[in-house]
């Protein structure tokens, strides 16, 4: 599971078109405080794209439900983005994500919704 980024910057790094989007994919597990994966960078290592995607990427995943848990609800989300800010995501982008905290919530109720009416 952790190889991930890997392979998807790998596919990425093939299509003349997408190849931009390479560093944006390999690097969105990476944490602002170092602690991240696959190569430990921090802060303004990090590209800027790849900052937006973690975030987008746990907003997900802890709203998601998993094999092994139920999704959170969305007041845990806005807490565990909040309480990771300067940690694990870019203050700055983390904090316009929970001033937007609104659209956020319409935007995946409404992605859930089509979602489930694919599995119909």
């Amino acid at each position: 599971m952790k190889r991930h980024p890997q392979i998807g910057a790998e596919i990425l790094s093939k299509s003349h078109h997408l190849n931009e989007l390479k560093d944006m994919v390999l690097y969105h597990h990476e944490r602002v405080d170092g602690n991240g994966y696959p190569d430990g960078l921090s802060g303004n290592e990090i590209p800027f794209g790849a900052k937006i995607i973690a975030v987008c990427d746990s907003i997900d995943a802890i709203l998601s439900d998993r094999s092994y848990r139920k999704a959170h609800t969305y007041d845990y989300c806005y807490n565990e983005i909040k309480k990771n800010l300067g940690i694990m995501y870019d203050f700055e982008i983390g904090k316009m994500v929970l001033e937007q905290w609104d659209i956020v919530f319409h935007l995946y109720e409404k992605y859930r919704k089509n979602e489930k009416l694919k599995e119909i």
